[in-house]
């Protein structure tokens, strides 16, 4: 992936424990519909995290990496990229 963007965006999740299931998110105009969960990890941040996801979204034909900070609350769209 190669096209940065680090912008806001709207998520509905499902939060159960310590895990997180990420259903679809917003940004623009866009709704983008998550098939896959490809890979996730966590970078501390302060006495927190922030989490990482790359999220495969079929319908739309791209692969995402998307990040939920734990200080804030706040959701936000890393980087986009075409599939092939």
């Amino acid at each position: 992936m190669d096209t940065h963007i680090f912008e806001p965006i709207e998520v509905i999740a499902y939060f159960h424990g310590l895990q997180i299931d990420i259903i679809r998110f917003k940004w623009k105009e866009t709704t983008y519909n998550i098939s896959k969960l490809n890979s996730k990890w966590k970078i501390p941040l302060g006495n927190s995290y922030v989490y990482h996801f790359v999220v495969i979204c079929e319908k739309q034909r791209v692969i995402c990496e998307i990040s939920y900070n734990l200080n804030d609350f706040k959701w936000e769209l890393v980087q986009l990229d075409m599939m092939q």
